[in-house]
């Protein structure tokens, strides 16, 4: 028995795979703080939930959160009261569901791809996913993203095996069942769509060669299946319908979906290719077979004869047609002349000339095969047979469906967000596996090898090298020009200690890197695997341990809890300063969801923030955060602060203020300049921090 047998067989190959990604992510679960916009968002969410106890509507402080469905919240909420309570702020606690998500994503990959590719091939593949960049990211930010990859790929596991064991078993659905409710709950049609192109992708697949798709899938009709899942998502919908009066649809389709497909929602636009070139980087360590796993497939996949070259040209071709169709439609629909009224055919006309059609485009593809596939020509013209079709090509075809539409359905999508590509890896990971298998049994592919080497060498030397000091530096000194309020060698006088932090374990993951190129150079698959999961996981501890949370600089809250602090106006720090603290914090140019989740729910920021001094001794002492580098506030924000100061004379109240605190936003690329000032009457007490 090899060494490769050995680990993925028994109790051992599901720990380790547990124990990549959740051991790869863990630095980032404690070390990070909230980041901006959207995890700090979910949390806040999420925090709400306690606070308010109520489970059904999502809130954002005043305002109503309708865009994804509340089971992402239940986890974080739970995980939240089961560690700490309500009343913490620490981001860890909402970020457990992530983390465990991620790590069952790991072993659901291994899991799902056993009937299909083997024991073996599938420990690699899942092993390579689990150490993924953007997996082990996902597994520390507080998203729905580590959950969703989990309960889909699942959902799918389950699906192969009643695709390949042909057996209709009733267990297989219900779990498939089971799963697509509670995915459903966690990102509402994502999980099913993505299930949909594997199961669909393959059938039709089948279909247009064979004549025949099979009937593996009849067994998920069986009515508890489909009632499971009515069960899991139907009560929450009708409930959040009737507490929100109905508006929880129009936000969730009507504006947050919708405003996926017809634009870059919230400016998150991006370059043809977005998702390909982002692979060397989050794909990171898989890319090392990636080449190999295109080619493997493709031996699998390839026509063995005549006819069946003849047939993928016509399917090319048809592809081709359909692209071009959905092409035109997206630039002529807005041009033509629609019905008016409220009619049907308006509405139609008016939703379709403002939705980006190409995102349909893995659908519409499978409704034209599944169509031509059943017509007596295209039989008569392509009788392939059955020959030659193998469990082994069923499985790869498979696979390359479930990989293939879903990588090329979040490629032309107008939004475009690195994560939104996750749901596709599992599939990519186990086609890696496949492939490096085929390798340690001594199948060549010399030219493959090369490119993946290749690729694997460019991560690596990107990750290493925005991991650098160096890097930080550079970005220190462009940022630090950008600001109005100060002069740039001020800022980057307040930013030397940022200018450095450890680097052993930079230098051990360098030498994994180079090694694992090495091995795979010299022909050592295994070893090389090994070596590249192991440099995935030492990079990403450098970076979560040492880079992110020595750069202040880059971390907008922290940068103005700094500031607060000085001036013991930080809410709830009574114990910590030699005075009382505020009741709320009033920000001035500033409004990140981090600050309101880290710093109370009660917080405020603009526009709501008052601009006058409350006359009520009661109110005090009161602490306003102001940012000066902000350049949209109407009056500027100066002139604000100078009435300020101006009523507080009037009023004699004693003003405190803190030294200026600068940072970079990176949810908006703005550079902040924060001072706190607390307002106190009756005199001046010592405000500063406790020793």
């Amino acid at each position: 028995m090899t060494f490769l047998d050995r680990i993925s067989t028994g109790w051992k190959a599901w720990v380790l795979l547990f124990v990549i990604t959740f051991g790869a992510a863990a630095p980032g679960v404690f070390n990070l703080p909230a980041l901006d916009r959207d995890e700090s968002r979910f949390a806040q969410a999420s925090k709400q939930m306690l606070e308010s106890g109520d489970y059904i509507r999502l809130r954002y402080q005043d305002e109503l959160r309708n865009k994804k469905p509340a089971g992402i919240h239940w986890l974080q909420a739970g995980s939240t009261a089961l560690f700490t309570g309500a009343e913490a702020k620490q981001i860890w606690t909402y970020r457990v569901p992530s983390w465990l998500g991620a790590a069952f994503g790991t072993l659901a990959c291994f899991w799902c791809g056993i009937p299909l590719i083997g024991r073996r091939a599938s420990w690699l593949g899942a092993a390579l996913f689990g150490a993924t960049l953007l997996l082990t990211s996902e597994a520390h930010i507080s998203k729905t993203d580590g959950v969703l990859v989990f309960l889909t790929t699942l959902s799918i596991g389950a699906l192969a095996r009643l695709y390949m064991r042909n057996d209709q078993s009733k267990r297989m659905a219900l779990l498939f069942w089971t799963a697509m409710g509670l995915v459903f709950l966690i990102k509402g049609p994502v999980g099913p769509m993505v299930a949909a192109y594997a199961g669909i992708g393959a059938w039709v697949w089948t279909k247009a060669t064979v004549g025949k798709g099979g009937d593996w899938w009849k067994v998920l009709l069986w009515w508890p299946g489909p009632l499971i899942f009515v069960a899991l998502v139907l009560p929450w919908f009708l409930w959040i319908q009737a507490a929100t009066h109905g508006e929880f649809i129009k936000g969730a389709v009507g504006k947050d979906l919708k405003d996926k497909f017809t634009g870059a929602s919230e400016g998150h636009g991006g370059w043809p290719f977005y998702h390909l070139t982002h692979l060397p980087a989050w794909f990171f360590p898989a890319t090392l077979m990636l080449a190999p796993a295109c080619v493997a497939a493709w031996h699998r996949l390839k026509p063995r004869n005549e006819l069946g070259w003849k047939w993928l040209r016509d399917s090319a071709a048809i592809a081709a047609v359909v692209f071009a169709f959905l092409t035109v439609l997206l630039f002529a629909l807005p041009l033509l002349p629609h019905p008016e009224g409220t009619g049907l055919m308006a509405k139609t006309l008016g939703t379709l000339s403002t939705l980006k059609t190409l995102p349909a485009y893995p659908a519409l593809l499978l409704a034209a095969f599944w169509y031509i596939a059943g017509r007596d020509d295209w039989k008569t013209r392509w009788p392939i047979g059955i020959d030659g079709l193998t469990d082994e090509t069923r499985a790869i075809r498979f696979i390359v469906a479930w990989a293939a539409l879903t990588f090329v359905f979040f490629e032309l999508m107008p939004t475009l967000l690195s994560h939104y590509i996750l749901p596709a890896y599992p599939a990519m990971g186990l086609l890696c596996g496949y492939a490096a298998v085929q390798l340690m049994d001594g199948v060549r592919m010399p030219v493959s090898r090369w490119i993946s080497l290749t690729l694997f060498a460019i991560g690596a030397i990107l990750l290493l090298a925005v991991s650098f000091p160096g890097v930080a530096v550079f970005y220190m000194e462009e940022t630090a020009g950008d600001f109005k309020t100060v002069a740039a060698s001020q800022v980057l006088e307040s930013w030397t200690a940022y200018r450095s932090f450890p680097l052993w374990l930079w230098w051990v993951g360098f030498a994994l890197a180079g090694f694992a190129i090495v091995e795979f150079a010299r022909r050592k698959d295994g070893l090389a695997i090994l070596l590249a999961i192991a440099a995935s996981i030492t990079i990403g501890w450098h970076v979560r341990i040492f880079m992110l949370p020595s750069q202040v600089w880059l971390q907008p809250t922290e940068t103005a809890r700094a500031a607060l602090e000085e001036v013991c106006g930080v809410p709830g720090d009574d114990a910590d300063c030699n005075t009382v603290a505020p009741q709320r914090i009033l920000a001035l140019g500033y409004a990140e969801p981090s600050y309101i989740l880290t710093m109370g729910t009660q917080n405020l920021h603009p526009p709501e923030t008052p601009l006058d001094l409350p006359t009520d001794t009661a109110a005090y002492p009161l602490v306003y955060l102001v940012n000066f580098e902000d350049r949209k506030a109407v009056p500027a924000i100066a002139d604000e602060v100078a009435n300020l100061r101006a009523e507080a004379d009037r009023m004699k109240l004693c003003v405190t203020e803190s030294e200026p605190h600068y940072a970079l936003n990176y949810s908006n690329g703005d550079p902040v300049n924060f001072r706190a000032i607390r307002f106190d009457t009756g005199g001046c007490p010592g405000v500063s921090p406790a020793e």
